[in-house]
């Protein structure tokens, strides 16, 4: 049995929709047997899905709980993982912003076997070129967090996907302990959660990629939720039950870009527009 998990939360109506599509895709495609769980402070943005779903209801001192006294990163994903954590089988958090490719039998046979997965593997510490993948390098080398020191070997993984088997709860422990000891020192990243995952989950050699399973669209969000938004209305106006939906998601899987980098010129207007 595989759990899915997602959160949404706030007023944006954009996470909505992509996690009502994300949920759609995961319909159409997550083999059986498999449950859904929404973490979200509006439950009846998912009053459509019935009882294909579970909703655990977020509320603002929840949420506050979670997030912790120090919200620089996404330390929620790592507090929902362990609430959603199951007593047998898997776990999958995943990111609103995030679609089913295909068929996930083989993910879930990996899953299974005992592989851990994040989205993908992002940059190696030593080896980044990227100025600002080099400062928070340089801020972390040669420190001691806990137990824990960050290795020039240890990577960054995009946490869009994070998939675990029940029996690694230990690993979410270590991974919850190593952000709290960097959050004691100081360190303010918008990645740390994907950090500490990437560094605890990365050394055991059984983390793998996910991307030829999903589709994580952050880099093209934009384009991404104006197509959800068209077809969910197209949905909703056919008076399409979810099973027909995640049909006609199989059939037209949303072919779009999965990032869109701006040229050097775009990059100037917008730095003079935020002038």
């Amino acid at each position: 049995m595989i759990r899915y998990v997602t959160l949404s939360y706030g007023d944006a109506p954009g996470v909505y929709r992509q996690s009502v599509m994300l949920l759609v895709s995961l319909v159409a495609h997550a083999p059986e047997p498999y449950e859904i769980v929404v973490a979200t402070d509006r439950p009846e943005r998912y009053a459509w899905f019935g009882t294909r779903i579970e909703i655990e209801y977020v509320d603002p001192s929840l949420l506050a709980a979670w997030k912790g006294p120090d919200p620089f990163s996404m330390r929620q994903k790592l507090a929902l993982l362990r609430t959603a954590w199951p007593e047998r089988g898997q776990i999958v958090l995943l990111d609103a912003d995030v679609l089913a490719r295909g068929p996930l039998n083989s993910f879930a046979e990996e899953l299974a076997a005992g592989r851990l997965f994040m989205h993908k593997r992002e940059y190696e510490f030593g080896r980044t070129r990227r100025a600002g993948n080099r400062r928070l390098w340089h801020s972390v080398r040669g420190r001691k967090f806990g137990t824990w020191e960050v290795a020039k070997t240890d990577a960054m993984w995009n946490s869009g996907v994070i998939g675990l088997g029940a029996a690694d709860r230990a690993l979410l422990d270590e991974a919850l302990q190593l952000y709290e000891a960097m959050g004691k020192a100081g360190v303010r990243h918008f990645a740390t959660e994907q950090l500490v995952e990437g560094v605890v989950f990365g050394r055991t050699g059984r983390l793998r990629p996910s991307e030829a399973w999903f589709v994580h669209y952050w880099g093209n969000r934009r384009a991404y939720d104006a197509e959800i938004a068209r077809r969910l209305s197209d949905a909703f106006i056919d008076g399409l039950s979810v099973k027909e939906a995640a049909v006609r998601y199989r059939e037209r899987p949303i072919a779009l870009p999965v990032e869109i980098r701006r040229t050097r010129t775009e990059k100037l207007r917008k730095w003079i527009a935020g002038k």
